[in-house]
């Protein structure tokens, strides 16, 4: 395939407009998901969606004895509808969702499709997931996509990548919400009565701020607050939340025991805390390492010298390397400037991504990665 080939198709994908929780529009475009792949004799499972989220497709393409190898990619965007432009300027192709990741999961499609149609033998099963809230989170996905992942012996995520490379390393999450109880009173005539919940709050953020220790990679962000009423009240109520970044899985634990843990400096003020990890990091091992070394030889022959990257944004590869399945990153379409109006792609490099991703299929479908 060439890559104007390759546009044409995923922008019949990225027409469709599909940011998170807009079920109506994921389920059209899962509709056309599963139409491209039936032909190719995929097996295909609709899986129902739950809690305002939409449906998930899982297609299984038989193969041989090996390993198998999954690859799982999410079709929900970030941006509300009508906010990125659909237009081309040269080699730049914008659009809704292109790069993060309607690109990559179509290169998956394609790569299979010419798999097959080539008439090259499938050494391994494998399994393409599209599931529709990866953009915040996986709520109602991760766990099918771990389990997914345990019957594979490796996992391929086509998120975007900047350049010619890959991704081997991406931290880990975590999400809470702060929620401070205090007492109102009338800050004029009643002031001492009061139990100030923005204060208690206040001197809680300093706390977090703390925790945050860039040497080892690890940021607290209080990225949100709101609480009280009006200026003359001492305020009953307050709230932040809070975006938590690690690199390492047990600092992580760690933090998430020390924020759970946090009470108020007054003993008529309480805090609440929910929330939780919403994704461990994928860790960069000597396998890991082993499949890039896999994927630069094939991307050497392909004309490109490849890169190896890491990421501090989360993708369902967290999940997959959690599950203890060796996964290699940013196999989607080349681009920048995902979740804003200017979120496009590179046209040119979509026939050598696509033909990068099908060697690696291929491969892992009838080998296990190994380290040693």
């Amino acid at each position: 395939m060439n890559s104007e080939d390759i546009l044409a198709g995923l922008m019949r994908w990225v027409e469709i407009d599909t940011p998170t929780g807009a079920t109506e529009a994921i389920g059209r475009l899962i509709d056309l998901i599963a139409s491209d792949l039936e032909p190719l004799g995929a097996a295909i499972e609709r899986v129902p969606g739950r809690d305002g989220m939409g449906d998930h497709l899982i297609a299984r393409f038989a193969g041989g004895d090996g390993p198998g190898v999954l690859v799982s990619s999410h079709i929900d965007t970030v941006c509300p509808p009508g906010a990125v432009e659909t237009r081309r300027d040269g080699d730049r192709q914008y659009g809704p969702g292109i790069a993060d990741m309607k690109g990559g999961g179509y290169l998956a499609f394609c790569a299979i499709r010419n798999l097959l149609t080539s008439g090259t033998p499938l050494p391994g099963p494998v399994t393409l997931i599209y599931n529709s809230d990866e953009e915040i989170g996986s709520p109602t996905s991760h766990a099918l996509i771990q389990a997914e992942a345990r019957r594979h012996g490796a996992a391929l995520i086509p998120e975007p990548a900047r350049g010619d490379e890959v991704i081997t390393f991406r931290k880990g999450r975590a999400k809470y919400t702060l929620d401070v109880f205090g007492r109102e009173a009338h800050a004029g005539s009643a002031f001492e009565d009061g139990r100030s919940a923005i204060s208690a709050l206040a001197r809680a953020i300093v706390r977090l701020d703390g925790l945050t220790d860039l040497s080892v990679g690890t940021t607290v962000n209080v990225g949100r607050i709101r609480g009280g009423t009006e200026p003359n009240v001492v305020a009953g109520r307050a709230a932040c939340d809070i975006d938590v970044r690690f690199t390492d899985d047990e600092r992580g634990v760690e933090i998430d025991r020390i924020i759970r843990a946090m009470v108020a400096d007054h003993p008529e003020i309480r805090i609440e805390v929910s929330g939780e990890i919403e994704k461990p990091g994928l860790a960069r091992t000597a396998t890991t390492l082993a499949m890039f070394e896999t994927a630069r030889a094939f991307n050497k022959g392909l004309g490109a010298p490849l890169s190896e990257t890491n990421s501090g944004g989360g993708s369902d590869g967290n999940f997959t390397s959690a599950a203890g399945i060796p996964t290699l990153d940013g196999l989607g379409a080349i681009g920048n400037d995902w979740h804003s109006p200017n979120e496009h792609i590179l046209v040119e490099p979509l026939a050598r991504r696509e033909a990068l991703l099908r060697k690696l299929i291929h491969h892992f479908a009838g080998t296990r990665p190994s380290g040693d």
